[in-house]
């Protein structure tokens, strides 16, 4: 099968962004705008950097949304310093660690670009969706045969793992037994209205407006991963156990226009706030300061940050906080596991 035009070449954007990764020295960062970088509008990423933009502006922060990024080469422009913040899959932060998936090309300079970079918030990045219109005929992941599948944006980030995620369930290679689509999150909505794919993967909160407005114009079906969940999960055992991932059910009714039956379960992935490790402490516990005195309005703002508990913040974070976080938490009284101290 040939891919169709929004492939993008796998790994070409983080490999361009490290070319140029050491050729600058150390800087400290001192911006009066901080640069973020996210993901596209209605993901849980960008959600949630929104509402800490709104809250950091009434502390005195400006921060500047750049959205729509692709977020393995944004991590080696925070380590880099070239921006100040990013909203960071943590699971993708592990393999920065270890200099493999997207960073296996620049193995050394990931894991050295891993070293400059600290957190300040950790929070539920959402589910991993894939959705299909009920008239394709599609219900599991052994049904993507043939069919043109947009799996994420190419560079080995989202598009890579899902690629993944459907070879181990099934057994089906991209390209050759379904026609891999790769490209921004954008894209692939787009080609999802136009019809130009059968299935569109997307990583949203359980609930989002950008999966459910396929269901208001026609029945929509959440593509399960398999009817023998045990089999699934059994396959899934070293997809799953890269840090920040979890299991999360999708029940019937989500969407309008959803024909589910049953309860459809599906990866859900854990997010963090992340930060230069030179960004000032008092801008970092200004940051994570304004989050969490703030804490009621964001959780009722979003449906998908209903759970984060200021007495509990962590339960997977690999990033090592920034001293202004860990200055926040324990003056708010809050324990800080001793391996997210730097």
């Amino acid at each position: 099968m040939t891919p169709i035009a929004l492939r993008r070449p796998a790994q070409l954007l983080v490999a361009a962004a490290a070319l140029t990764f050491f050729a600058l020295a150390p800087q400290t960062v001192s911006a009066e705008v901080l640069r973020a970088h996210t993901t596209a509008a209605g993901s849980a990423p960008n959600t949630t950097l929104k509402l800490l933009s709104r809250y950091a502006e009434e502390a005195g922060l400006d921060l500047q949304v750049i959205e729509g990024q692709h977020m393995p080469r944004s991590k080696l422009l925070l380590a880099r310093g070239d921006i100040e913040i990013q909203t960071a899959i943590v699971g993708v932060f592990a393999k920065l660690q270890s200099g493999t998936g997207p960073y296996s090309d620049i193995s050394e300079e990931a894991k050295a670009a891993a070293g400059e970079i600290r957190s300040l918030i950790e929070f539920g990045a959402a589910a991993l969706q894939f959705v299909a219109f009920d008239s394709s005929g599609i219900k599991t992941f052994e049904d993507f045969r043939g069919h043109r599948i947009y799996v994420g944006p190419g560079g080995g980030g989202a598009g890579t793992d899902n690629e993944d995620l459907i070879r181990l369930v099934t057994g089906l290679e991209p390209d050759v037994d379904f026609t891999s689509v790769r490209g921004p999150w954008t894209e692939g909505t787009q080609a999802m209205r136009n019809g130009q794919v059968d299935v569109m993967a997307r990583v949203a909160p359980v609930g989002a407006a950008i999966i459910q407005e396929f269901g208001l114009s026609n029945p929509i079906r959440i593509v399960s991963l398999g009817d023998d969940e045990e089999a699934v999960r059994d396959a899934m055992v070293e997809y799953m156990s890269v840090p920040g991932r979890s299991f999360t059910s999708i029940p019937p009714g989500t969407y309008e226009g959803q024909v589910n039956e049953e309860p459809v379960t599906m990866p859900r992935f854990l997010a963090a706030m992340a930060v230069n490790k030179d960004l000032d402490e008092e801008t970092a516990y200004t940051l994570t300061r304004a989050f969490w005195e703030n804490i009621e309005e964001i959780r009722a703002s979003a449906a998908f940050l209903r759970d984060l508990d200021p007495a509990n913040p962590f339960s997977e974070l690999n990033i090592p906080l920034h001293p202004g976080a860990i200055r926040y938490y324990e003056e708010a009284g809050v324990p800080v596991p001793d391996d997210l101290r730097p």
